[in-house]
């Protein structure tokens, strides 16, 4: 798969991962790597081989005890031993941290003692030369050997890491190809927001509207999501193995066709999830907003509902869309908060009232006569709860009970196609 812009990247040879950790903003450039010469890719091959034996020795002897020890008392029982078979000693380290986690993680879900096969190492800072002018990466090995790889990546994705500090980078040999991730961070400086972005993420549409610190609304746009697309891969799947209901896994060409299909069910959601948080960011960047976001991390496990509707839920990958908006804006500078969602799409904003259904997404309050589009009627409230608790601390100017917001119509196909919501008389 080819890069079509800077937010696609290829899955095999140049691909960045990234995450939020307060005001730091790390990403993993994942490229593969050539070797010099073959003497570095034997010393290399020697050197994970050290270290994954190595490494299933301390975990094996974890395993025997009742309780996993400190880093302290890791670093007593180990250090030496492992320094006398040639680590260095930041390998060392890597060594006993990384398998007192591999332990840990297995004893409290209940697992088997681990065995590790594959040759992969995690290398602190001390221990590797970068060079991303040249692409150069010298590792430094047991024996006080160094080990000279060329990183095979273009030189526009280079440029972007020149301000960033990189701490570590891991290493692994796969059916002889060498890969290198290389962890990057820098601290973002965080600019003063003046209005506020409340987003809302729903199967087939991603609504947002921007207020004013006095409440006033200053934006309203939404954009079309890819779901439908989606369903139909997921259909094709479902074809396929009722087609093929005893064999389909033993067949090579079904199963290959099931994954094609699979692949391009997440290529559609990633690709959709950089794109609308970029274009969401931009908008945020241009109104100075802080974003709000629904905190919808214990929405599956409190779903059980009809088939349908989980089938539906399976593919939303609201997860990645609100990852990329909060990564997104975070690289420029921007707050991101999230909100208890629960009711907001059902709770009047202006009387606090249970909202009856009026038909084509619109909503109607019995009590107050508030009408509006239920999607930026969540906007509304999600803009009050942030205004109850949040930064600005503001008060919430409803809509008048006759103007609401149009539903959304037009071909849904058309999965980045935004559209303006208009206000307008009943």
């Amino acid at each position: 798969m080819e890069r079509k812009n800077n937010k696609l990247y290829s899955i095999v040879l140049d691909v960045v991962n990234y995450s939020v950790r307060g005001g730091e903003l790390v990403e993993a450039l994942k490229v593969r790597a050539l070797p010099e010469g073959s003497d570095d890719r034997n010393a290399l091959i020697e050197f994970l081989k050290l270290y994954r034996d190595v490494l299933q020795l301390v975990v094996n002897r974890l395993w025997s005890l009742n309780e996993v020890p400190s880093i302290k008392t890791l670093h007593r029982m180990f250090y030496s031993e492992l320094r006398n078979r040639g680590f260095r000693a930041h390998h060392v380290k890597q060594i006993y941290v990384y398998a007192k986690a591999v332990v840990r993680a297995s004893k409290q879900n209940g697992g088997k003692k681990p065995v590790l096969r594959r040759l992969t190492a995690r290398i602190d800072r001390y221990d590797y030369r970068l060079d991303l002018e040249n692409r150069m990466l010298i590792l430094k090995i047991h024996e006080n050997r160094e080990v000279k790889l060329r990183l095979l990546t273009s030189t526009e994705r280079v440029e972007k890491f020149r301000g960033w500090s990189n701490y570590e980078i891991a290493v692994k040999v796969v059916e002889d190809e060498v890969y290198v991730a290389v962890y990057f961070k820098k601290t973002v400086k965080f600019r003063k927001p003046r209005t506020v972005m409340t987003v809302d993420v729903n199967f087939d549409n991603v609504t947002l509207a921007v207020f004013a610190p006095s409440g006033k609304l200053l934006k309203l746009k939404r954009y079309r999501t890819p779901l439908r697309r989606m369903l139909t891969h997921r259909i094709w799947i479902e074809r396929i193995q009722r087609r093929y209901s005893r064999s389909w896994r033993f067949i090579r060409g079904v199963r290959r066709a099931i994954r094609r299909h699979g692949e391009r069910i997440r290529s559609i959601a990633w690709d959709y999830a950089h794109k609308i948080g970029d274009s969401i960011a931009e908008l945020t960047s241009r109104y100075s907003s802080i974003i709000v976001l629904e905190n919808l991390n214990k929405l599956r496990s409190n779903m059980n509902r009809s088939n349908s509707f989980n089938k539906k839920l399976s593919l939303w990958f609201y997860r990645r869309v609100q990852f990329t908006i909060s990564y997104e804006a975070l690289e420029r500078g921007l707050l991101v908060s999230y909100v208890n969602p629960m009711r907001t799409s059902s709770t009047c904003p202006r009387c606090g009232s249970r909202l009856e259904d009026g038909g084509s997404r619109v909503l109607r309050c019995g009590r107050c006569g508030l009408t509006g589009d239920r999607d930026v009627i969540a906007c509304i409230n999600l803009f009050y709860r942030y205004s109850r608790c949040g930064v600005l601390g503001v008060t919430l100017n409803a809509p008048k009970g006759d103007a609401y917001p149009r539903p959304m119509r037009g071909n849904r196909n058309e999965a980045m196609k935004s559209t303006n919501i208009n206000l307008h008389q009943s």
